[in-house]
């Protein structure tokens, strides 16, 4: 590798990994030359092709959440508890650090400075990997709630504030929009108002119905269920659904962009 510096050209040898070595050809443009953890990183940018997209014959419907970050219409989900305990971990070793303040603390703090983080992204990563391979292999799109704004629509109660801003949910979301356009699999985004809170059965729509976090039943029919079965009227439009389905908009262009949440 050779690279411009300020006492002239210089030849320095470098190191691929398997990943990098196959995307080679792919580099295009200028690279940024980036120093963390005293070793220095070659950041190129690579063109990554979007597979042709298949025919579709359903939507995999993906709820996002805190305490389980991703549960699908096929009622399979995605815990949280390791991000969580090891958000609690890691900041409470901090505060204690930070507290006590000696030359050992600040050294320890740059230790574990971004450990919290990298674990929540492979998570995320993860996810967003199994929930694709799952619509790509059973011929479905993804159906994600638009859940854009809503740390600005909702108020959370104090001891909850670390919680919910530790909560990713932006990150997965552009995880799975990225992994799904190499895929050729279509993300469409869906209005998430009420969905968890109507009947599949009979369509009522109460608050009543989720008296808990996880308990669903309907005051209307009587209909019990997880939580997590009223995600099916995200994928599977029928008379309960019909309304929420007819609020579906294809992910457009302007929508690819990191979402802001």
């Amino acid at each position: 590798m050779s690279l411009l510096t300020l006492g002239g050209r210089e030849v320095m040898p470098y190191r691929l990994g398997e990943y990098q070595r196959a995307r080679m050809d792919r580099i295009r443009g200028q690279a940024d030359l980036i120093l963390g953890r005293n070793v220095f990183y070659l950041y190129c940018t690579v063109d990554a092709s979007e597979a042709p997209a298949g025919e579709i014959q359903d939507f995999l419907g993906v709820d996002l959440g805190i305490v389980n970050l991703a549960t699908d219409s096929d009622d399979e989900s995605f815990g949280g508890e390791q991000v969580e305990v090891k958000q609690r971990i890691s900041s409470h070793r901090r505060r204690n650090l930070q507290r006590k303040g000696t030359k050992a603390c600040r050294r320890k703090l740059r230790q574990i400075s971004g450990r919290q983080r990298r674990f929540q992204t492979d998570t995320n990563h993860c996810i967003a990997k199994r929930v694709v391979a799952k619509a790509k292999g059973s011929s479905r799109g993804i159906a994600l709630e638009d859940l854009l704004g809503i740390r600005e629509r909702g108020t959370v109660r104090g001891r909850q504030r670390a919680r919910h801003a530790n909560w990713a949910c932006g990150q997965l979301r552009s995880f799975l929009e990225y992994k799904a356009r190499c895929a050729g699999v279509p993300v469409v985004l869906v209005d998430p108002g009420n969905t968890t809170r109507t009947c599949l059965e009979c369509g009522t729509v109460d608050k009543a119905n989720r008296r808990s976090q996880g308990n669903f039943r309907c005051v209307s029919c009587g209909y019990a269920a997880p939580p997590t079965t009223t995600r099916r009227g995200l994928s599977a439009p029928g008379p309960s659904s019909c309304s929420r389905w007819s609020r579906i908009r294809p992910l457009g262009r302007s929508a690819r962009d990191k979402p802001r949440l």
